[in-house]
């Protein structure tokens, strides 16, 4: 069996903490192995422990992540790494009768193509033409940096073990111009895209709480049904929400109908099941096999939706101020 991980990146200037908790957690939730780059010197226990800061059981929760949240060096060697995260190795174009012009005139790679399409994005986020301060141009320029950093490291990891780069807008948009520049396509949804759509926000949640719904059996089944969704909606990925939200609900509906009152039905079994002078009552006992394997039968085939639930309650206790579901 393959195992799925992540490549996570943490150094992208646009995303605040929030957001990368958030993400972290998804990906903790998602993933088999979630991949991050160190920079400079690290400190795993110190990490951890600004990570899960002063929860109860902090202890045993970092216990759990370390096995899932690993650092890159941990997979792959710096001879793979390389030069990518130096900043030496850029030489941003200034052309024009003053040097005003901060793009490329000519893309001449895929790198070059999506720090063009960053610059522009950033252009239009913060509601301007064009940069004409040297300072806004070299912030504006650094941010992209970053983001395109991010899509080569993951594409050098990628060649060695096999991952997913999770991190945040200017990354994804960094890929998607990467991948235009080289194939001219778009990238698809993957299962993960649909799941961060499905999911609140789980910054708040505790990660001790987050650990918990880990270990939930129906967390497989919840990926299967996310995973379904994608495929048979192709490269949609708002079909692919309706599909999976279509599903919630016929679901819903179904387990509401399976509990709707059958008194005659009740009442029957009731009367087998209590017939006088029997020693052993092959109904009492055939009747309470029945239940107890229909029983796990749904919670079984219904693990996926009630794990999904308290993954949406127990972010919505966070928001309120709750810690935890149990």
């Amino acid at each position: 069996m393959t195992t799925s991980r992540a490549l996570v990146s943490f150094v992208t200037a646009a995303t605040d903490r929030a957001f990368r908790c958030d993400h972290l957690k998804l990906c903790y939730l998602w993933y088999d192995e979630v991949l991050f780059e160190t920079i400079g010197q690290y400190e795993g226990a110190r990490f951890f422990e600004r990570l899960v800061g002063d929860e109860d059981d902090a202890e045993k929760t970092i216990k759990e992540l370390t096995d899932i949240i690993l650092p890159l060096s941990c997979r792959v060697g710096t001879d793979v790494i390389g030069d990518v995260l130096d900043p030496s190795r850029h030489q941003y174009p200034r052309w024009g009768d003053k040097d005003e012009n901060y793009t490329y005139p000519d893309p001449e790679n895929a790198e070059q193509y999506a720090h063009n399409r960053l610059l522009q994005s950033i252009e239009a986020e913060l509601a301007v033409a064009r940069f004409e301060n040297g300072h806004d141009v070299q912030r504006a320029e650094g941010r992209a940096r970053v983001a395109v950093d991010a899509v080569l490291l993951w594409e050098r990891v990628n060649a060695e073990v096999e991952c997913m780069l999770q991190a945040g807008q200017d990354e994804r948009l960094a890929m998607i111009a990467s991948q235009q520049f080289s194939s001219g396509s778009n990238q698809s949804p993957t299962p993960f895209t649909l799941f961060e759509t499905a999911i609140p926000s789980l910054s708040n949640v505790s990660w001790r709480e987050i650990a918990r719904l880990r270990r939930n059996r129906g967390l497989d089944s919840l990926k299967e049904k996310i995973a379904d969704a994608v495929r048979q909606a192709a490269t949609d990925l708002n079909a692919a929400k309706k599909l999976f939200d279509n599903l919630e609900k016929n679901t819903i509906d179904n387990i509401l109908e399976m509990g709707r009152p059958k008194v005659k039905k009740v009442a029957i079994e009731s009367i087998l099941a209590n017939i006088p002078g029997m020693v052993v009552n092959p109904f009492s006992i055939f009747l309470g096999i029945r239940d107890t394997f229909q029983a796990d039968k749904k919670r079984k085939d219904l693990s996926w939706l009630y794990l999904l639930r308290d993954i949406r309650n127990a972010a919505e206790l966070a928001e309120n101020g709750s810690t935890s579901l149990t």
